[in-house]
């Protein structure tokens, strides 16, 4: 799994509510229009896409910042707590 920061700026408030509904269904909300996603190669092309039904490419746009592991766990904040990057992560052993 690969970790990305995923930020956009969509222009109309009805995409703007389609691209964080896609984003919450990848990743952990960091700000507004932010969010911090683990994805493997399949997920990646997986949300492109989704992205891409909802994104008009001349007033939209989306970022996909990739992140190695040691910069994950080196994200800092001011002010409000932030949700570390596993916190939602469950692992089952049997």
């Amino acid at each position: 799994m690969d970790s990305y920061i995923v930020a956009y700026d969509i222009s109309n408030p009805k995409r703007l509510r389609k691209v964080a509904r896609v984003c919450e269904d990848f990743g952990y909300r960091k700000q507004f229009s932010v969010f911090l996603c683990r994805l493997s190669a399949t997920d990646f092309v997986r949300l492109r896409s989704r992205l891409y039904d909802v994104l008009h490419l001349e007033e939209d746009q989306v970022l996909f910042i990739p992140l190695c592991a040691k910069c994950v766990n080196a994200i800092e904040s001011l002010g409000r707590a932030t949700e570390a990057a596993d916190a939602r992560d469950v692992v089952i052993v049997t």
